[in-house]
């Protein structure tokens, strides 16, 4: 059996109508909306994105968060592209919803995509960021457009920034336009040891096999496993689990090759060096192994963490730090 799922350059059939347009939603209705349509943060967090609109009521700019860094992600690229209606209507919906007066659209630093997007987001003011992981993360975003780093605990739309990303923004404007909930979601599939890259859209609630049988492309599970949402944030998935909103990308690697061993730490402070926050992994994993975690300034820092993964991606020995902050994470 064939299943719906799409190349991004696929156009639409035309949609049937199910929810209101654009000019009959209002601000003081917009986020009941967002729940109607059944939109969660589409950017790998799955937060409320009503409870994320209510909050930011009040924010002087909407920031489009295209700074896709995640190694071998190309999604939002693609949607900002070719679906540029459905992300400009979104946006501008949002901005209304919370009283904003400027959009900036945030991408990586390359100066053939910001000229193709300029002819699409003529409106919007375009920012480069640069081109390197984790330059993405909302924190670092609002870092560069402020100046400064906010201070510990503090979100951006409590700085006057409400920070969406682009596949939310993209759902928002076809439920406003085409009058279509949240029932698909586009992805990057890629198979990197064949060279098998797409940027797709699936059908949310898809199994996995199923989206590879529809795409004709061989899985060996002996030899092969799957990751949803990244080489850095994401997690290993089955066959058998499905697409979800939240769901940025499948990428299929090669067992022998992704296998690592773990060896003592060598106290070299890599980990502290390369941390995007300035935060010490190492001290904290050592806390949480030990059981300190009540202090202040360990729950501070855990805070502050989103679990980017860059300290285990620098440790000469091959530690999880990032697996043992995630478990210091629930003693928060």
């Amino acid at each position: 059996m064939q299943y719906a799922i799409r190349p991004m350059e696929t156009p639409y059939p035309e949609p049937e109508r199910i929810f209101p347009g654009i000019d009959e939603i209002s601000p003081e209705t917009f986020p009941a909306f967002l729940d109607e349509i059944g939109l969660v943060g589409m950017g790998g967090s799955g937060f409320p994105a009503a409870e994320k609109i209510r909050s930011g009521i009040g924010a002087h700019t909407l920031v489009i968060n295209g700074v896709e860094c995640e190694p071998g992600i190309t999604i939002d690229q693609s949607v900002l592209l070719h679906e540029s209606l459905w992300v400009a209507a979104g946006a501008n919906a949002s901005a209304k919803a919370i009283g904003a007066k400027r959009i900036i659209l945030a991408v990586k630093k390359d100066d053939a995509f910001i000229a193709e997007l300029q002819k699409h987001y003529g409106e919007f003011d375009i920012i480069s960021f640069p081109d390197r992981y984790p330059a993405g993360a909302e924190k670092l975003i609002l870092t560069q457009l402020i100046g400064k780093t906010p201070p510990p605990g503090v979100r951006p739309y409590q700085m006057g920034h409400l920070v969406q990303n682009v596949a939310s923004l993209r759902a928002i404007g076809r439920a406003i336009i085409d009058g279509i909930p949240v029932v698909e979601r586009p992805l990057t599939l890629s198979m990197p040891s064949t060279g098998f890259y797409k940027n797709i859209i699936a059908p949310v609630g898809l199994s996995i096999r199923e989206v590879l049988e529809t795409v004709d492309l061989p899985f060996d599970l002996q030899t092969q496993f799957i990751v949803d949402s990244g080489l850095m944030m994401g997690s290993e998935v089955g066959l058998d689990d499905c697409i979800e909103k939240t769901t940025l990308s499948l990428i299929i690697l090669e067992r022998k090759k992704a296998e690592r061993k773990e060896r003592p730490c060598i106290r070299c402070g890599a980990c502290n060096n390369a941390c995007p926050l300035g935060l010490h992994p190492f001290t904290l994993v050592d806390r949480i192994q030990k059981g300190k975690t009540k202090s202040a300034a360990f729950k501070m820092q855990m805070t502050e963490c989103f679990l980017c993964g860059v300290c285990s991606a620098v440790c000469p020995s091959d530690i999880p730090l990032v697996q043992s902050l995630a478990e210091g994470k629930r003693c928060l």
